[in-house]
C-alpha cells in the first residue's frame, strides 16, 4: 500500500513538473501577449467554461447513477457525481488513465454498492461509452477529414492510431461475443501468433483473462437490452458529455473575443476530438506534455499561435488540473466518511 501510495505522490510531483515546464516553454517569447490575451477575457464567458467543465463530469455522474439505481433505487445523484470527480482524480494521476475504475470499486464500496454490482455498473458505462465515443469520432473525422488530410498530415496517422485502437477494443469486445467463430480463433491462432511474437508470455493465463473479461462484456451487453430507457438516456447523455468535453476549447475562444460561428464551432469541436484521441497514446499521466503540444498544433490552423497558446493554458488548467484538485478533494472526503454516508 505504502509503494502505491508513493507511486501516486511520484507522479502528481511528475504532472505538476512537466505542468511548469510546459508553462514555461508557452510562455517563452510571447509572454507579454499572453498575458495581454488573458486580460482580454470576458469574465461572464469564462464563468460559462467553468461550468461547462463541471456540467462535463456531471453528465459521468448522471450516467453512474443511472446504472447503479437499477439495482439501488435510492442511489443518489450527488453520490455518482463524487464517484466521478474521484475518478478524474486518479485518471489523470495514473499511466494511461488505468486508476479510475479501481478508485472507482472503492468509491461504490463506501457508498454501500458491492463489489459485483459496482463491476456491472462500470462495465455498463464502459460498453456505452466507448461505443459513443467511437461513433462520434467517426463522424467528426468523416466530415472534417478532407480539411485535417490536407493540413495536418504529421498528426494525421496518430489521431488514426488512437481511434482506431479505441475502435479496435469495442469492435473486438462485439465480435468475440457475436461470432463463435472469431472466439474460436483467438483462443487458438491468435493467442498462438501473440505468444510467437512475444506480446504475450503465458497464454492459458491470458486466454482465462479474455474469457473472463468477454463474459462479463456479453453478460452486461445482454443485460442492457433488458434495460432499454435507461440505455437509450445513457447514450443522450455520453453523446452530450462528449460534445461539452471537445467544444470547451472554443467556448474559451469565444471568451478571448473570437466571434463565434456554427463552422468554426464544428471545426473546433473535431479538433477537440483529435487532440483527445490522440493524447491517448501518451502513457505517461495525464498525457502531460503530449496533450499541450498536439493542442498546439491542432489549432494553429485555425488560430494566431499566441491565442492558441493562451487557449490551451487555460483549457489544460480547467479540464486537467482543476479536476486532479477537485477530484483529490473528493476522495479526501470518501476516505473520511463513513460507509454509506458519502
Amino acid at each position: 500500500m505504502k509503494k502505491i501510495f508513493s507511486n501516486y505522490l511520484f507522479n502528481i510531483f511528475l504532472i505538476f513538473v512537466i505542468g511548469a515546464i510546459v508553462m514555461y516553454f508557452s510562455l517563452s517569447g510571447n509572454t507579454e501577449e499572453v498575458f495581454a490575451a488573458f486580460a482580454s477575457i470576458k469574465i461572464e464567458y469564462m464563468i460559462i467554461c467553468i461550468l461547462m467543465v463541471f456540467f462535463w463530469q456531471y453528465s459521468v455522474g448522471l450516467v453512474l447513477t443511472l446504472f447503479t439505481r437499477i439495482t439501488h433505487p435510492k442511489y443518489r445523484i450527488r453520490q455518482g457525481y463524487i464517484n466521478a470527480l474521484v475518478a478524474s482524480f486518479f485518471h489523470g494521476i495514473t499511466p494511461s488513465a488505468s486508476g479510475g475504475q479501481i478508485a472507482q470499486f472503492y468509491v461504490f464500496k463506501k457508498q454501500g454498492v458491492q463489489t459485483g454490482e459496482a463491476g456491472s455498473v462500470l462495465w455498463t458505462e464502459f460498453i456505452v461509452y466507448q461505443t459513443t465515443m467511437c461513433i462520434l469520432g467517426l463522424i467528426l473525422i468523416v466530415l472534417k477529414f478532407p480539411i485535417f488530410y490536407n493540413e495536418y498530415s504529421n498528426l494525421f496517422i496518430f489521431v488514426l492510431i488512437g481511434f482506431a485502437l479505441n475502435a479496435f477494443i469495442i469492435f473486438m469486445l462485439y465480435a468475440l461475443a457475436k461470432f463463435k467463430k472469431v472466439h474460436e480463433w483467438i483462443s487458438t491462432k491468435g493467442i498462438d501468433i501473440a505468444f510467437k511474437l512475444h506480446i504475450i508470455k503465458d497464454k492459458q493465463k491470458t486466454l482465462d483473462s479474455i474469457n473472463t473479461q468477454l463474459n462479463k462484456f456479453t453478460y452486461e451487453a445482454a443485460h442492457l437490452k433488458d434495460h432499454k430507457k435507461e440505455l437509450v438516456i445513457s447514450v443522450i447523455l455520453c453523446i452530450i458529455r462528449l460534445v461539452i468535453y471537445y467544444s470547451i476549447p472554443f467556448a474559451i475562444f469565444v471568451a478571448l473575443g473570437i466571434n463565434p460561428d456554427f463552422d468554426l464551432f464544428l471545426n473546433c469541436l473535431a479538433m477537440g476530438s483529435f487532440v483527445s484521441i490522440a493524447s491517448g497514446l501518451i502513457p505517461i499521466p495525464g498525457a502531460s506534455g503530449g496533450t499541450e503540444a498536439i493542442f498546439i498544433m491542432m489549432f494553429s490552423n485555425l488560430f494566431d499561435t499566441t491565442l492558441v497558446t493562451t487557449v490551451m493554458l487555460i483549457w489544460r488548467f480547467l479540464t486537467y488540473y482543476l479536476m486532479i484538485i477537485v477530484g483529490s478533494l473528493c476522495f479526501l472526503y470518501v476516505k473520511m466518511m463513513k460507509v454509506e454516508e458519502c
